[in-house]
């Protein structure tokens, strides 16, 4: 699954088998193959996830949102990548 991190300043790209996501309504982890939504994310929180080696990395995400399809994860947010 493919990982888009897009901020003001840049744009990234990452190989993930999965992320963890705190949304309004509670966590969710999504996988490759899951059914397409788009998460409105709960402000202050941090977006988990493991990339296909196995390391796990986060961001901090003040806010944002992510659209997820079958094979991509499109995440938007408000602040520039450090």
């Amino acid at each position: 699954m493919v990982l888009i991190i897009v901020s003001p300043e840049k744009t990234e790209t990452r190989e993930i088998a999965w992320f963890e996501a705190h949304t309004l309504s509670g966590n969710m982890v999504i996988q490759p193959k899951h059914a397409p939504t788009i998460l409105l994310l709960k402000p202050g929180t941090e977006l988990l996830f493991c990339l296909t080696n196995g390391k796990q990395e986060s961001i901090m995400v003040p806010r944002g949102i992510v659209e997820v399809t079958r094979t991509q994860a499109t995440l938007i947010i408000n602040k520039p990548l450090t």
